[in-house]
């Protein structure tokens, strides 16, 4: 079927899930997705750099002139120019996020913007999610909706957001919060936050997020926009990969008792590469862990001395392996790790660094290359603990692989966002394993 240009604008209060649900419906149609947010961050990076109150309308708008956004889309994901410059994760750290909505108050900021916005809907069939999409940014989109559920059960979706970032608060505090912040953006002077005439009321309290999507495109077929899904991605494999795993994968899971739990959590090709973290108790840890994972094939890295065998050196590398120099920190293995998850391809890694077999892995030290490398690579981490009996690798006493639930780049960001923060942040993550570790022992 022909498609055509179209652009789709979500609308609605925090909780709702307009981002999530935006950012699956621009996968499953193959258009862009438009961080409005990410631009509010530049600006209010820009702002903190030059010492700047955010509050002092005055004196941002006096910058506004020395600023040049630029919104580019690389392997599908959008970043954003300063002046030049990819400042990265830099723009999600806690004090820019409070700087940025500082200035997203400020008229003449919004005004500065819009055009960057327009300019890339008019060019590229786009999604975009906020407040004032509808109303302001995309006057005349295809497709008007505007999200809401019900306030009890956004500010129960908040909580539950908040406390995997190991935040505690109560559901009244955040229902409270949530309904000044949604009477707040709806009385606002500039751009009030307001359901525009022609935009569809989907009220998601009792749906998923995918059955939200399902009900969005429903309402794109209902509006004749001709549009075309991604057929779902096939297996993330390499030939050689693919052979060994479809030959011997169910043989390693017999001989080695192993029991996969979690499953369902493992992203599927179309949903990006992830960084796969698991506890170290034996050199066999790499395979049990392959041969658990159902969908996207996750790379580790071996000794460099293995790469000097004749044969096994190019054996091993189809297979997913690539060399690292154990003797010291391999500032090149890190570079490729990120250059890797960037590029598309699972890495695996284990917090420890070493095997630690017999113990508790929450009693073993861990290095900080899991935060360093989820910072930089800007990826998902899918979180795995390998279970057994007194935590020691026997060949045929019983192994469970459990996957936890993904962590979102933006969840990681809010236990770091700087250099400083890498062990923190590889803590968070390790803390989520040793978490899996004790649902499941025993």
């Amino acid at each position: 079927m022909k498609t055509q240009h179209f652009t789709i604008a979500i609308d609605g209060p925090s909780g709702a899930g307009k981002s999530t649900v935006a950012k699956i419906l621009a996968a499953k149609l193959n258009i862009l997705y438009v961080d409005t947010g990410a631009l509010y961050r530049t600006i209010g990076l820009y702002v903190f750099r030059a010492g700047v109150d955010p509050k002092d309308a005055d004196a941002v708008v006096a910058l506004l002139p020395s600023i040049q956004i630029e919104v580019t889309y690389q392997n599908g994901k959008q970043v954003v120019y300063l002046n030049g410059e990819n400042p990265g994760e830099e723009i999600r750290r806690p004090e820019i996020s409070m700087y940025a909505s500082a200035v997203s108050a400020i008229p003449a900021v919004r005004t500065f913007l819009l055009e960057t916005q327009q300019k890339t809907a008019r060019e590229n069939s786009v999604i975009m999610d906020g407040r004032d999409i509808g109303t302001v940014i995309l006057p005349n989109a295809d497709l008007k909706v505007f999200l809401v559920a019900d306030d009890t059960v956004r500010a129960q979706r908040r909580l539950d957001e908040l406390k995997t970032k190991g935040i505690e608060t109560t559901l009244d505090e955040v229902l409270t919060d949530m309904q000044t912040r949604d009477a707040n953006d709806r009385n606002r002077a500039v751009a009030p936050a307001v359901q525009a005439p022609d935009a569809v009321l989907l009220n998601n309290s009792s749906l998923t997020i995918e059955g939200t999507a399902d009900a969005i495109i429903a309402l794109m077929k209902k509006k004749k926009i001709k549009f075309a899904l991604n057929a779902p991605k096939k297996k993330n494999f390499s030939r050689l990969f693919n052979f060994v795993y479809v030959t011997l994968h169910g043989i390693v899971r017999f001989l080695h008792r192993i029991k996969v739990k979690g499953s369902e959590n493992e992203p599927k090709p179309e949903q990006g590469p992830y960084l796969l973290v698991s506890n170290h108790l034996s050199w066999r840890d790499p395979i049990l862990l392959c041969a658990a994972i159902a969908w996207q094939q996750p790379h580790f890295m071996a000794k460099k001395e293995l790469f000097a065998i004749p044969g096994l050196a190019a054996l091993i590398r189809s297979l997913g392996a690539y060399p690292v120099n154990r003797g010291g920190a391999d500032v090149g293995a890190v570079k490729n790790t990120i250059a890797m998850l960037q590029g598309g391809t699972c890495v695996g890694m284990f917090p420890q660094g070493h095997r630690y077999p017999g113990v508790h892995p929450s009693t073993t030290p861990i290095k900080n290359g899991v935060g360093l490398v989820a910072y930089r690579a800007g990826v998902q981490i899918l979180p795995a603990a390998i279970v057994m009996k007194n935590h020691k690798s026997r060949f045929l006493c019983r192994k469970t692989v459990v996957f936890g639930k993904p962590i979102s780049h933006e969840e990681l960001m809010a236990h770091g966002g700087a250099e400083k923060d890498y062990l923190k942040m590889t803590q968070y993550v390790f803390d989520a394993v040793c978490a899996l570790q004790d649902e499941n022992h025993g």
